[in-house]
């Protein structure tokens, strides 16, 4: 059965009733007895559909509300465009009667302007009486970074910590992150040109295009943005590929959904106060080194050698500039990910022409000057180029891949330690990197770092000192990664954990594997769409330490000052093992961000060790003795003793120090008590 009628566009946001269709099949009309009378659909069967004439006002996300009853729980509907699903299905449940009505929800991204919108019926048997769509607000706007010196500020001038995660994997994927689970019949999925080939060959590009929209509409959802939030974050990475803003088809072109994820993911983190920081991963013809699968094909990166690649990246900045102009929740554009398939100087001189491109468009966001897997000498300094709002970036993967590697927990716990706290002699690790930037006056961000995995036990916190440590430098850092999803999933166990801070759950999330050679389109979809409810773990212990806060009536673990002079840390054998404070010598020091909730007197402890006699340090606030306590020959470096003082304590927020007048012993944790 089909039918057709004249009928106006309905303009958006806006209510549809749902009998104005433009045209249909399979469906009829009754009078409802739902509140507002009229009429409603009714006689819904699977693959029945009706289409209606739309004009949303402007593109962006909306909330769709469908008024709905059924006898049944059969019924399953899906916004469609085009004979393309454009929203994720959504389930009928039984009302208890055919006019007994009830309201259910999903989302879609529309783009602004006369357009044809059809609700299609997955699964038959229920009515509906109205459609209604909803913008979604846009979040209150969050303050603009910029440059001051080497710092990340807002606005104000106030210097901002930005500690952050990349969301691997989504809009560019590696196959890793995925347990290798992909496959063709000539082997394993390797990388993104691989399975988007293998789909087109079988079903098509726009099919293809479908099925990949599909899994970027799972991977990541507003579940993820929460679970990011309260893992203390307060900066989303976004890699993507070309082909996401880009119609590979029609170079030189955008796609109809151009903007469709890189929008959602700026929304979703601004309204939850989180910045996005927009990095191209993957360019057209790919940036990176020859054997590498994230910038989307394993081979040579052409990029570099076919200039017309390099001015349709040129024009594919131009354009995410003219987009997110005066966009505050962008904190920065990241211009190339690892574009290590050239040399240093060749990466420079084309990063600053891509500059100048973006700068042209857009005056006032930071634009990241890519690092060479040689460094960033290449560029010299560009202050003296007259470049404002401007920064470098690295990798450091310290424990890894040969750097600094050693074997057991342990011993990677002291390995990062060494490298997040340098030399005794204040030199060498990330000292030497906070020196160069100092001397450029230019901010940093470590784009990727990896704290936890091969950890074990100390990985939570560890994590978390990396973060203090690179936000007191004033560096911003987004570590590697968000997900990761494995067969058997997790149990929670922190101590053995892979690359994700959030991993499947092995109770009722493990997954199987796809050859999407033989699987249908169906199938395909179906793989993809579980990722988005597949049920999620996160490793609670990086969770504890991202939020933890140094609290009066409460050890403080030693080790966790913001800021400090010349301190060192190592794993302790005291009870409670984790960390001590180390190497402590004359005039070093170190501060704890504390809120007072009550002015008075304190009773001090200080658990601490030391070989000699004669030690002793100071309880201080902005310069000034509120206590002294002396440390006793405890007989090693690992016996422990508890000392204990007392101060008066105003009320309030505070910066509390511990100041070693004379050195030579350690600190594992520190307790204020009110009297």
């Amino acid at each position: 059965m089909f039918s057709a009628a004249c009928a106006a566009q309905t303009a958006l946001p806006g209510k549809l009733e749902a009998e104005s269709f433009a045209s249909m099949q399979g469906v009829a009309t009754e009078a409802t007895s739902d509140a507002g009378g009229g009429a409603n659909v009714g006689w819904i069967e699977t693959n029945d559909w009706m289409n209606y004439s739309v004009n949303p006002a402007t593109s962006g996300w909306y909330t769709v509300q469908y008024r709905v009853a059924s006898g049944g729980s059969s019924g399953q509907l899906v916004l469609s465009q085009n004979a393309k699903d454009i929203s994720e299905a959504v389930g009928v449940p039984n009302t208890g009667g055919w006019q007994t009505w009830s309201t259910i929800s999903s989302r879609v991204f529309l783009n602004a302007g006369p357009q044809n919108l059809a609700v299609f019926a997955k699964g038959g048997g229920f009515n509906l009486n109205w459609i209604n769509f909803t913008a979604e607000n846009a979040p209150a706007a969050l303050p603009a970074i910029r440059q001051n010196g080497r710092y990340w500020v807002d606005s104000s001038g106030k210097r901002v910590n930005l500690r952050g995660v990349n969301l691997g994997n989504w809009l560019q994927m590696e196959f890793w992150m995925l347990n290798n689970s992909m496959s063709t019949s000539n082997g394993p999925v390797n990388d993104q040109c691989t399975l988007e080939g293998t789909l087109a060959g079988r079903f098509g590009n726009a099919e293809k295009e479908r099925l990949m929209g599909v899994y970027r509409d799972s991977w990541i959802t507003t579940r993820d943005f929460d679970l990011i939030k309260g893992m203390g974050m307060n900066v989303i990475r976004v890699p993507f590929y070309f082909s996401l803003v880009e119609n590979e088809y029609s170079p030189y072109n955008l796609r109809a959904d151009a903007w469709k994820h890189l929008d959602f993911a700026i929304n979703e983190a601004e309204k939850r106060g989180m910045y996005v920081i927009l990095d191209l991963h993957g360019t057209v013809g790919g940036q990176a080194g020859e054997k590498e699968q994230h910038d989307g094909c394993v081979g040579p990166a052409q990029l570099w050698s076919n200039a017309g690649y390099r001015d349709r990246t040129k024009w594919l900045w131009d354009k995410i500039a003219e987009r997110y102009r005066g966009r505050n929740a962008v904190a920065a554009y990241d211009l190339l990910n690892e574009p290590w398939g050239t040399d240093a100087t060749t990466l420079a001189n084309y990063a600053y022409e891509l500059f100048n491109v973006v700068r042209a468009k857009d005056p006032n966001h930071v634009i990241l000057l890519p690092g060479h897997n040689s460094g960033i000498d290449a560029y010299g300094n560009p202050n003296t180029r007259g470049l404002t709002n401007v920064a470098f970036w690295m990798h450091f993967y310290p424990g890894l891949w040969g750097w600094n590697e050693v074997q057991g927990a342990a011993n990677q716990a002291n390995m990062h330690a060494n490298w997040l706290h340098c030399n005794p002699n204040g030199t060498g690790e990330s000292c030497d990197w906070n020196a160069k930037l100092t001397g450029l006056n230019t901010p940093f961000l470590i784009g990727e770092f990896q704290p936890w995995t091969l950890l074990g036990s100390y990985g939570g916190q560890i994590t978390r000192k990396t973060y203090d440590a690179y936000n007191m430098y004033g560096w911003a850092a987004t570590n590697w990664a968000y997900k990761n999803v494995t067969y058997g999933g997790s149990n929670g166990d922190t101590n053995a954990w892979g690359w994700g801070m959030v991993t499947n759950s092995s109770n009722g999330g493990a997954m199987g594997s796809l050859n999407v050679s033989t699987a249908s389109s169906a199938q395909i979809e179906s793989y993809f769409r579980a990722f988005a409810t597949q049920p999620l773990v996160r490793n609670e212990s990086i969770a504890y330490w991202m939020n933890w806060k140094p609290e009066v009536g409460a050890r403080i673990e030693a080790e966790m000052f913001t800021t400090h002079s010349g301190m060192r840390m190592e794993t302790t054998t005291d009870a409670g093992g984790g960390f001590n404070v180390s190497n402590i010598d004359n005039n070093d020091w170190m501060s704890y961000p504390i809120n007072v909730p009550k002015a008075g007197w304190y009773k001090l402890q200080f658990r601490v060790a030391s070989i000699y006699n004669g030690g002793q340090f100071a309880l201080s606030k902005n310069g000034s003795d509120l206590a002294t306590v002396t440390v006793p020959n405890t007989g090693g470096w690992q016996n422990w003793q508890t000392v204990t003082g007392r101060a008066y304590l105003e009320a309030g927020q505070q910066d509390l120090a511990i100041y070693a007048r004379v050195g030579g012993w350690n600190m594992n944790w520190l307790q204020m008590n009110a009297e």
